[in-house]
């Protein structure tokens, strides 16, 4: 059996010991080298670009950061900077991509040490099937009125009508259609609840579109383009503070006694008041 000496054995300790301290100082060395800061001494110019300034709601583009030094040096920092977003949440930056979070006018400067770079101005929209949608209400001042905030004036209120459109885009656009019909329709009752009896029709007109294409369109032979009654949830959304379910109650109570037919399901069809011809096709 061989026996290691004495001299030999210390000999590669020493050696193994000699190469594991190298590796750690090397790495310690490339861990310094990647953390070094990006000098903020001298800097002339802090330069911002981005691709596309006008996006769409979760869209994404490229930005670039380019430092200039006053002994006339530059170097890309666009990973190094911090980033100054107004408003804060509008959008996200890792690394060069940008991605618009939320749709609004949005501001957006990058800062290396004390010095901050030009202001880029972000038009952020939110487009869904070709709807350009209103900007989202300040919640206090949208709930402070019976009727809210309409800015666009198409008889929906602005929140609904967004959640309408967040909730229904990946389903088949007649949802958003009803759900819309619905939404002008629930206004009526907040605006002139009184008149309960001469605008019933009008109010339920939705429910029984819906109705129509949930479970009659195929007698007909029409597709059935939904599979459960959206319009609950719609009315929930309309009648989200006390003063408009009070209204809603008002206008619930005057029509509490009376007897009221339900249509024939060949008229169906004909209370959804949009173009309901380019589903049939």
């Amino acid at each position: 059996m061989l026996r290691l000496s004495q001299f030999t054995k210390t000999l590669l300790w020493v050696t193994a010991f000699l190469l594991l301290t190298g590796c750690n100082e090397k790495s310690k060395i490339d861990d310094q080298t990647a953390s070094t800061p990006v000098d903020t001494i001298g800097v002339k110019d802090l330069i911002l670009t981005i691709d596309k300034t006008t996006l769409n709601k979760d869209e994404n583009t490229t930005v670039k950061v380019m430092v200039t030094y006053e002994d006339g040096t530059s170097k890309e920092v666009t990973e190094k900077v911090e980033w100054v977003v107004t408003p804060k949440d509008s959008v996200t930056v890792s690394e060069k991509l940008l991605i618009a979070e939320k749709d609004n006018q949005t501001t957006l400067k990058a800062k290396l040490g004390s010095t901050l770079s030009n202001s880029m101005n972000l038009n952020i929209t939110w487009v869904v099937n070709g709807h350009t949608l209103p900007p989202e209400p300040d919640k206090a001042v949208n709930d402070s009125t019976l009727l809210g905030i309409d800015i666009n004036n198409n008889g929906v209120r602005d929140d609904v009508e967004r959640w309408i459109y967040e909730e229904y885009k990946d389903k088949h656009p007649i949802h958003i259609d009803i759900a819309m019909q619905a939404g002008r329709a629930y206004k009526l009752v907040l605006e002139t609840p009184e008149r309960a009896k001469e605008i019933r029709e009008e109010v339920n007109a939705p429910i029984h579109c819906n109705w129509y294409y949930k479970g009659y369109a195929k007698y007909f032979n029409e597709p059935l383009l939904m599979k459960y009654d959206i319009t609950p949830s719609v009315r929930s959304r309309y009648y989200n503070t006390k003063e408009r379910k009070d209204i809603y109650w008002q206008y619930d109570t005057l029509l509490s006694g009376g007897v009221y037919s339900l249509p024939d399901i060949e008229t169906l069809k004909s209370y959804c008041n949009f173009n309901t011809s380019k589903y049939e096709e």
